[in-house]
């Protein structure tokens, strides 16, 4: 298995441990009921997690052939990062070709203080947001037009 499932499926389990943590240490004896916000959220991270490992194993295991060898155990200890890295199994299953690094650009920055801009506009007045949306429009079709040349 790649590394990069492995990440996810270690951050699935830690969220899944960590939530049934949690459940238990946010109950409040004076209201008598448990926190379910922040325990939906940490349940909900384990589950995304869990559902990108899924659909990249699943991908993954498409482009092999099928083989798997080995017992159960090193099958698990190589699941979750603990088998002999090499082998057939981590021949970088996800890697691509690599594009080449574009060009450095101000249109990125410029981009990002027309937002801010706006963003302090809608706080402070239209005097913010104006000068933001101009230079947001010329950031945009800078950027474009830096792109398609």
């Amino acid at each position: 298995m790649a590394e990069e499932l492995r990440f996810f499926l270690r951050t699935a389990l830690y969220s899944a441990v960590i939530s049934a943590i949690y459940w238990f240490a946010s109950y409040d004896a004076v209201r008598d009921r448990y926190d379910w916000a922040g325990t939906a959220m940490l349940v909900a991270t384990a589950l995304a997690a869990a559902a990108v490992v899924a659909v990249l194993a699943a991908s993954v295991r498409r482009a092999r052939d099928g083989t798997s060898g080995g017992s159960p155990l090193a099958v698990v200890n190589r699941v979750i990062g603990l088998g002999d890295p090499g082998g057939a199994a981590d021949d970088a299953p996800l890697s691509v070709e690599l594009d080449p690094m574009p060009t450095g650009s101000a249109w990125p920055v410029a981009a990002g203080i027309a937002a801010m801009l706006i963003g302090l506009g809608l706080v402070y007045g239209p005097w913010l947001w104006l000068p933001g949306l101009v230079l947001l429009v010329a950031a945009v079709l800078g950027w474009v037009t830096e792109l398609a040349g």
